[in-house]
């Protein structure tokens, strides 16, 4: 089970890599990361990527595991919980 705890690391992860301009209590768990959500784009994604490896020690392993994984912060924290990432 996912703790507020563990979504707060994914938030503040996100704010911090990606210089959002936002309090990570800000963004919803289920804000779209692209389009009208966050508005990341394609660059961001790599960079997201870079990050969860980075910080969490969890890797994306394909392009559609990132599409599936990268769409909000409860689908990113359940995949990074799931793989060992977060305590």
């Amino acid at each position: 089970m996912v703790t507020d705890s563990q979504r707060l690391a994914v938030k503040e992860m996100l704010v911090k890599q990606l210089r959002l301009r936002m309090d990570p209590s800000e963004i919803a768990d289920d804000t779209p990361f692209f389009q009208d959500g966050l508005g990341l784009d394609s660059v961001d994604a790599i960079e997201l990527v870079a990050a969860i490896e980075q910080e969490f020690g969890v890797v994306v392993a394909s392009e559609t595991e990132a599409q599936q994984v990268l769409v909000n912060v409860s689908t990113l924290t359940d995949y990074v919980v799931e793989k060992g990432g977060l305590a």
